[in-house]
């Protein structure tokens, strides 16, 4: 397995792997025009992890600035591995690149948000030593709109 940045040409391995991620309403093009976004941040970057030619994983990382003390935090922003390969150790790898990225850029901690149904990703994070802070914050959400 080799990890390396995602490139615009990805955009159709990673479109059906959004779709397993729950998010079904990407299409080609839009998917290469954010990969181009991110090949562009400063202080973000998509990786993808490939086996034998063949896309098997993506990872989003990006640097979130702190204002209440020096550094900053990283935050992942997506994560998915084809569900075929699911355990065999892409996803950790991907989370090791993006937290290497991350303390690359100075971060002093990383982040990640999941939806209360995905268990199976809650014990992931939990095995890489992420811990559930949702008693000691909670996170809002709204949309904007133009």
């Amino acid at each position: 397995m080799q990890i390396r940045h995602a490139l615009t040409t990805d955009a159709p391995a990673v479109t059906p792997l959004l779709v397993q991620l729950g998010y079904p309403d990407n299409d080609v093009d839009d998917v290469r025009r954010r990969l181009e976004r991110w090949e562009r941040h400063p202080e973000g970057a998509a990786f993808v992890a490939e086996s034998d030619g063949t896309v098997v994983g993506v990872i989003a990382v990006v640097a979130i600035p702190l204002f209440e003390r020096e550094g900053s935090v990283g935050r992942i922003v997506a994560l998915v591995v084809n569900e075929s390969q699911r355990g065999t150790g892409v996803g950790r790898e991907l989370v090791a690149v993006a937290e290497a990225e991350a303390l690359r850029w100075g971060c002093i901690a990383m982040e990640v948000s999941s939806s209360r149904h995905r268990t199976g990703a809650h014990a992931f994070y939990r095995a890489r030593g992420y811990e559930d802070r949702c008693e000691r914050s909670a996170k809002f959400y709204r949309a904007l709109t133009a």
